[in-house]
């Protein structure tokens, strides 16, 4: 499979690789290209409508959705516990850690997104894969 190198380096763990190719699916390349770039931006809403039409949408918007179910499992808690404890200090912490994830998390969905309407896809770092592909 390819893999396209953003970081020669290899000091930030990001991993892009060659998407299914556009056009494989029972819809137009052009409308593909669309709803790739919807699936890393609305993935609990594009990729169950558009999974059956396209390949290249299944694979964004799995990828997708299960960064947004890894995000989910991982900011709830904290903000639970953030919550819970009472002392200000561990709250402030916490909230700027969040909010700190939560712009690496926007900044990893336009690159994905911008990447995907070239034809690659993204592999979050961290992404727990809970959702598969399933064979037919």
């Amino acid at each position: 499979m390819n893999t396209l190198e953003l970081d020669p380096s290899n000091r930030l763990p990001i991993r892009i690789e060659a998407a299914p190719a556009f056009g494989q699916g029972s819809m137009p390349a052009d409308a593909e290209k669309t709803f790739v770039l919807l699936a890393h931006l609305f993935p609990i809403i594009v990729w169950p409508l558009k999974k059956n039409s396209s390949p290249a949408v299944d694979a964004h918007g799995k990828e997708a959705l299960n960064m947004m179910i890894t995000l989910f499992l991982v900011m709830f808690p904290l903000g639970l516990i953030s919550g819970l404890l009472g002392s200000a200090l561990i709250a402030t912490v916490i909230s700027i850690l969040t909010s700190l994830m939560s712009f690496a998390m926007l900044m990893l969905v336009v690159i994905g997104a911008i990447k995907a309407q070239q034809g690659w896809l993204l592999r979050y770092p961290g992404n727990l894969r809970l959702i598969k592909r399933v064979a037919p």
